[in-house]
């Protein structure tokens, strides 16, 4: 029976990575200007491969990279939102803003979440991971993202954690060589703090079969179990 419980569909990703879309605003054909994302999605996705030792059928992460994301519930978003068992919102002004965004962020947050057998749910893990994308003042961050514990990267160099407090995994990117270092060792951190997620936390399939009944806005609500 409790195998049963604790079931996956081994086609679905470990992670669901959520970001705010950047829209390319300049009169030119259209292009990706979300490349920066894309890069901690496949850095990510290497470490994850490699500290849970998948298998070739199983895929580490989701990302929904459409040129006009954010307008489409398709089939793969829903799958990845309601199969997925670790959630990284990457925090910023666009995503706090982006209905979008809280949509993926209620899809994930109805699905309830168990600890898995011999796990020690006293480690503090949960699958809700927020990262600090780009710098967002304090007081404008809504009290359903402020309560979860943001990511911060620990037993690193003194200078590394404040760096990424400061600048955001955005920043560290656009600092070119002088911030990759310090984007190295924090993108080591996150996949280890998901993978640690995933082998203490089971979060039931749940797929979302209507986008309007998903919440355009970040709130605190009653299911919000994670």
């Amino acid at each position: 029976m409790a195998e049963e419980t604790y079931w996956e569909d081994e086609s679905a990703p470990v992670f669901f990575l959520s970001y705010a879309h950047t829209r390319n605003h300049v009169a030119a054909p259209p292009r990706d200007t979300n490349q920066k994302v894309f890069q901690l999605f496949v850095d990510l996705s290497d470490h994850v491969v490699e500290l849970l030792g998948l298998g070739p059928g199983r895929t580490a992460g989701f990302m929904d990279r459409m040129l006009d994301g954010g307008q489409v519930w398709t089939d793969d978003l829903a799958f990845a939102a309601g199969h997925c068992q670790v959630f990284i919102p990457l925090i910023s002004p666009q995503y706090l803003n982006s209905a979008w965004c809280a949509r993926e962020w209620d899809a994930f947050s109805r699905r309830p979440v168990l600890t898995r057998p011999g796990a020690d749910p006293s480690t503090g893990e949960t699958p809700v991971i927020p990262v600090n994308w780009s710098v967002v003042e304090r007081r404008r961050v809504p009290e359903v993202v402020s309560r979860r514990q943001m990511f911060t990267p620990t037993r690193l160099p003194p200078d590394i954690a404040p760096q990424y407090r400061d600048e955001g995994i955005y920043g560290l990117l656009s600092l070119g060589k002088n911030g990759k270092d310090a984007y190295d060792a924090v993108v080591w951190r996150l996949a280890q703090r998901v993978a640690r997620a995933y082998q203490t936390h089971w979060v039931r399939a749940q797929v979302p079969t209507d986008v309007r009944q998903l919440r355009d806005r970040f709130e605190e609500v009653g299911h919000d179990l994670v």
